[in-house]
């Protein structure tokens, strides 16, 4: 069997540097080695790969289309072998782990809260860190700065890279703010021509949202008519309710707002398509440790009834429908 190509780790982290620092020398002083160390690193990993890694441009070393792709794999390398350090450092020092999650805006107006109560109680060791997840975008996942996402399962280009595994799936809603003109609206053609504020690209839509907005907002709709802004937050509760925009949101939504937004759904002859919430991974990654506990936290807040009726308004619960099994 031919012996695989010997990749060093102290290699990839000087590509790492060249790719941050953009010149051997500025690299080498953030790695606190000399300017030659780096260079010649560098063609030693190069002559691994069999192929140009950089070349000097104007502005510096630049990566190859080949150097970009090793670079991917050596930030997720460097993640991992940071983590390593770090539970092999807690488990001699009983330092706390740190553990990033990354949670779609609407999971924490709902599930949030007690599915991280439920995690301290089974993790006292983790340092948990969490952040904003909109739509698909699951880039911090695949560089290895995240370690679990909790969202919608990324698209066919995207999925050689990540694991997705269901956990519930939901239906959406058109909303709009309370004792707007066309809250008595009964079909999504009444609606063309207003403007609305959506967190996902119109392509990201299933039908019949997508076709209603390819025809009417995308690039031969007819001009004069409403427009479709994308914003990524859930401030924009506050924008929907204080303005004449529509919105898209999730059902869960819907039910977890009444008593805080004049929100209400609009109810449509046109049923709309359902999502399904995945936890998504880096694929090949081993489903055990802080991602399982963190998952079953999530499906104990589902299942155990106390839990349910202490945090979780039973229409909030009605409008989920748990796939995952325990």
């Amino acid at each position: 069997m031919a012996r695989p190509p010997e990749l060093k780790l102290q290699q990839l982290q000087y590509l790492i540097a060249i790719a941050e620092h953009g010149g051997l020398r500025s690299a080498a002083q953030t790695l606190n080695v000399t300017a030659a160390a780096v260079s010649k690193g560098l063609q030693e990993l190069e002559n691994t790969a069999g192929t140009r890694l950089l070349e000097r441009q104007a502005q510096g070393l630049q990566l190859t289309a080949a150097g970009r792709k090793l670079l991917t794999r050596a930030r997720l390398i460097q993640c991992e072998v940071e983590q390593a350090m770090q539970e092999l450092g807690a488990a001699r020092a009983s330092n706390r782990i740190r553990f990033t999650v990354g949670v779609t805006p609407w999971i924490s107006m709902t599930l949030l809260t007690p599915t991280l109560l439920r995690f301290a109680e089974l993790r006292p060791d983790v340092s948990l860190r969490l952040s904003d997840v909109f739509g698909s975008d699951y880039a911090a996942l695949r560089e290895g700065s995240m370690d679990l996402a909790i969202g919608l399962a990324p698209p066919d280009e995207g999925s050689a890279e990540l694991a997705a595994r269901p956990l519930f799936s939901y239906e959406h809603a058109i909303a709009c703010r309370r004792g707007h003109p066309l809250q008595q609206a009964r079909h999504l053609e009444q609606l063309a021509g207003q403007s609305w504020l959506v967190s996902h690209e119109i392509g990201q839509y299933q039908p019949p949202l997508r076709d209603f907005f390819q025809t009417h907002y995308g690039d031969g709709a007819l001009p004069g008519g409403g427009q479709v802004h994308q914003y990524r937050s859930l401030h924009m509760m506050e924008l929907i309710c204080n303005s004449d925009l529509l919105t898209v949101v999730p059902w869960p939504v819907i039910e977890a707002s009444r008593q805080h937004y004049p929100l209400e759904a609009l109810t449509l002859k046109e049923r709309l398509p359902a999502s399904i919430t995945c936890y998504v991974t880096r694929k090949n990654a081993p489903i055990h440790g802080c991602v399982s506990d963190f998952v079953g936290a999530m499906m104990h807040v589902l299942t155990d009834e106390a839990t349910r009726s202490r945090f979780l308004h039973p229409r909030v619960l009605r409008s989920l429908d748990v796939i995952a099994q325990r």
